[in-house]
Parts: C-alpha cells; sequence; structure tokens
C-alpha cells in the first residue's frame, strides 16, 4: 500500500511539472528582456485588473496575496502594469487604451507558434496556471468589477479597435476566447492587433494552456470576490443614472463620451459615431470631387450648419460632432465693439487735454490804435 502510494505521489507531482506555464505578452513591450519573469497566479491578477481598471481606481492594499510583500507587489506594478500619466500632462495627450485577451484551451506548441508569430518572448510566465472555471471567475467577477466592457462576443476589428460601440465608449475592454472553438476569431484579432496604433491601445494577450489544476486566482473566497464586484457596478450604475439625469434638466447640448475619429471611411460610419453630426449639419467627403464622387482617400467629417431657434436667435454650430456652439461672431462683434469704445473715450480724453495748449500769437495788439 505504502509503494501504491509513493506511486500515485509520484505521478501526480510528473504531472504537475510537465504541464506549460501560462504566458502573458505585452504589446507594445514596456521593456526588452531575454528571459522572462516568473509570477504567481495571485500577483499576475493584480497586474491584469491594474492595466483594466481606470487610473485612480485600481487594486487596493486588501487584493495584494497573503504571502506577497507590498515590495513585490509595487515592483510588479511598476514593470508589467500601465504607465501612469505625468501630474502635468498635457490635456490633449489622452492615455492609450486598455485591451485584456485570454486565449485558454492552448497546447506548448501552440504556444511557441503564437510567440514565433509576434516576434517576441513572453514579458511574464504564470507557473502551475488556475483551472478552467477559475478563469471564468476572474472574468466575471474581477474583470467584471474594474468597469471595462466585455468584449468577447464582438468581431475581431471591434474588439481591437476602441472606437468602435462594442467597447461602449470606455478606456478598457477584455475578451476570454477558446483557442480551439475561436480559431478563426483569434487569427483574426491577431491580425488586427498588427494593425493598430500602439499610441491608441496597449494590449495584454495571456496565453492559458490546458491544465489539471484546481487553483484559483485568488486567495479569497469566491463569494467575496462576487460581493466586491456587485458592489461596484452597483455605484458605477448609480453614477451614471446621476449624469444622465443631470444632462437632461442641462440645456447644452453634449459630444459623446467616446473619442472621435478625425476621418472616417464611409458616410455610414460618420453619421453613426456622430450620432447624425449631433442633428446640427451632415456628413460629407473632405476630399471630393467637382462632380460631387467620392475620391479614392474618401474623408468623411461632420459639414455644420446654422439653425434657428423659435424666437429668431440664429445659432453657429462647430466641432468633430457640430455639438459645440460657435461663439466666434459674437466675440469679434463683442470685440470690435470694445475697440470702437476704447478709441472714441481716449480721443475724446485727449481732446480735452489739448484745450488751452496752442501758442497765443506773437503780437496781441495789432490794429489797436492808441488815443490820443
Amino acid at each position: 500500500m505504502k509503494l501504491n502510494a509513493g506511486l500515485v505521489a509520484a505521478s501526480c507531482g510528473l504531472a504537475l511539472a510537465s504541464q506549460p506555464a501560462a504566458e502573458v505578452y505585452l504589446l507594445p513591450a514596456r521593456e526588452a528582456s531575454s528571459t522572462a519573469t516568473s509570477l504567481p497566479a495571485a500577483l499576475a491578477r493584480l497586474v491584469l485588473l491594474q492595466r483594466l481598471a481606470p487610473t485612480d481606481q485600481g487594486p487596493s492594499s486588501s487584493d495584494f496575496p497573503k504571502d506577497t510583500s507590498v515590495e513585490e507587489v509595487v515592483s510588479a506594478l511598476n514593470r508589467f502594469g500601465k504607465s501612469t500619466p505625468p501630474l502635468f500632462a498635457d490635456g490633449d495627450d489622452k492615455a492609450p487604451s486598455q485591451l485584456v485577451v485570454m486565449l485558454e484551451g492552448m497546447t506548448r506548441g501552440q504556444m511557441d507558434d503564437l510567440g514565433r508569430t509576434l516576434g517576441k518572448g513572453p514579458a511574464m510566465t504564470i507557473p502551475n496556471p488556475p483551472s478552467t472555471s477559475a478563469h471564468n471567475d476572474l472574468v466575471d467577477f474581477d474583470f467584471y468589477g474594474t468597469g471595462a466592457t466585455n468584449a468577447a462576443g464582438c468581431k475581431a476589428q471591434q474588439i481591437t479597435n476602441p472606437h468602435e460601440k462594442c467597447w461602449g465608449g470606455k478606456q478598457s475592454a477584455y475578451a476570454k476566447l477558446d483557442f480551439e472553438k475561436d480559431s478563426t476569431l483569434v487569427g483574426d484579432v491577431l491580425q488586427s492587433l498588427k494593425k493598430v496604433s500602439q499610441r491608441e491601445l496597449q494590449t495584454t494577450l495571456v496565453l492559458l494552456p490546458s491544465t489539471a489544476n484546481s487553483g484559483s486566482w485568488s486567495d479569497r473566497s469566491r463569494e467575496l470576490r462576487r460581493r466586491q464586484a456587485e458592489q461596484v457596478m452597483t455605484s458605477v450604475d448609480q453614477a451614471a443614472q446621476a449624469a444622465v439625469t443631470n444632462t437632461a434638466q442641462n440645456a447644452y447640448v453634449l459630444a459623446p463620451a467616446q473619442r472621435i475619429l478625425s476621418c472616417f471611411p464611409n458616410e455610414n460610419e460618420c453619421a453613426s459615431t456622430t450620432n447624425n453630426c449631433s442633428g446640427h449639419g451632415s456628413c460629407m467627403d473632405k476630399y471630393a470631387k467637382e462632380d460631387g464622387s467620392t475620391s479614392k482617400d474618401a474623408c468623411f467629417v461632420c459639414h455644420c450648419l446654422s439653425t434657428r431657434s423659435e424666437s429668431g436667435s440664429l445659432t453657429h454650430w462647430a466641432g468633430q460632432t457640430c455639438a459645440k456652439k460657435d461663439v466666434s461672431v459674437a466675440f469679434w462683434l463683442f470685440a470690435g465693439f470694445t475697440l470702437a469704445l476704447v478709441g472714441i473715450v481716449w480721443l475724446a480724453i485727449s481732446m480735452l487735454l489739448n484745450v488751452g495748449q496752442e501758442k497765443l500769437p506773437g503780437v496781441i495788439g495789432a490794429g489797436v490804435s492808441r488815443s490820443r
């Protein structure tokens, strides 16, 4: 019996040792390294959450693994997490969007082939990766609690394009795909990532091999993580409802939350993204030919018009979505009137100061006879 128990334990140990580690690729890579850093699953989870969460709402100290020091957590986040914007950053420089793609059910050979396709090595590895059910909990509870968009049901071009409606106007998204069942979608996603600007999108690829482990991504209970995710999303929904109510009470026209492209390839995409130019214009090809036909390199943008209210006042609209009031005419009228008024006042004061300053004639008594 003792011999059989020892053989069973040895076989289990060999099985665990033969299982490949999960690999994490960062696109683009923040630093070049010849060897990948090995991180436990709980610490890798914090890196993924930090990349998906808003800049001011990253993981808290309560999320730190119990057997990991604060120095190790800070070092991992500084090395593999997303960069925080400078304190006095330019308002026009927007942080790139974040995308986390988890590919599960991969073999060792498939992971090696994907690494050669990417032309780089993994940034970090996760030995003894958790089970498939743990992957589902990570997505359903932890990723969901960051407020990011679940883009698993979208097309490849929509997953890799932060401007698509699939993202819902948010700065981060995630997708968990099965490498075998969604092999075509996975290939399309990888091809689309090559065409995406690195300034607009940063991608984290998590390659998860098939495993018989029963581990988890977190040392906290599943029920606790579920309640925390529900609390976070409840507060987000309340804040969103309050924002919608305040917007409805105001008479201002707001631009859409998503970032607007400077050029659209066709009129339909321009109209749908800009909400038909906010109802204050129409989409037109900026480089259209004289006969009205579109050019080879079409660039559809909003051509803003003017609207007249019931009281008869004329309002000019401007901006990429024609959602901003054009106050340039009113500004120049006010500026011109102000300059004219200042000129008139200055001229009047100068005339008053010059009164009595003229020289008298040289002979005052000329033409006056002397009395006898």
